[in-house]
């Protein structure tokens, strides 16, 4: 496994492309290629502003921290925040209806589940605990962080 990288950060929209950059620099430095780490990127930014918005919205402040790490073909993005849960029934998209007619939101939820491999979430037991959402992407080689011995 190599060592992960954290940033934690006020969970603001001023500091989602901060998290973005945080993402993007962990993996150049694991020579992640650019197709995957597009894909790591926007579904951390997606799930970042989700996490402003929805964990927390406009009336509460409150932190966000990102994890990345990689293990054997595989980089693992962990989101946490303290805010409210994330309500997974809420987000449901239905596709087959009309974009005229569908209620707003979910989008973004399916877009991070097409991009990434792996999606899972751990919720909070009490309120203020841990809501923390974890994003694997498989990459097809073992991953090794540039100023790896070679």
């Amino acid at each position: 496994m190599v060592a992960p990288d954290e940033l934690r950060v006020a969970a603001t929209i001023e500091n989602v492309s901060r998290v973005s950059d945080f993402v993007r620099d962990a993996g150049k430095r694991l020579q992640l290629t650019d197709d995957v780490l597009f894909d790591i990127d926007v579904a951390v930014e997606e799930a970042s502003t989700n996490i402003v918005r929805h964990a927390y919205g406009p009336d509460h402040r409150g932190d966000m921290q990102v994890r990345v790490e990689a293990a054997d073909d595989a980089v693992y993005v962990t989101l946490t925040d303290w805010g409210v849960p994330f309500d997974a029934d809420s987000a449901h998209l239905d596709v087959d209806v009309p974009l005229e007619v569908r209620a707003e939101g979910g989008m973004g939820v399916l877009l991070v589940h097409k991009l990434m491999d792996g999606v899972t979430r751990k919720m909070a037991s009490a309120p203020g605990g841990p809501n923390v959402l974890t994003l694997t992407k498989h990459i097809g080689v073992d991953v090794r962080p540039a100023d790896a011995d070679g």
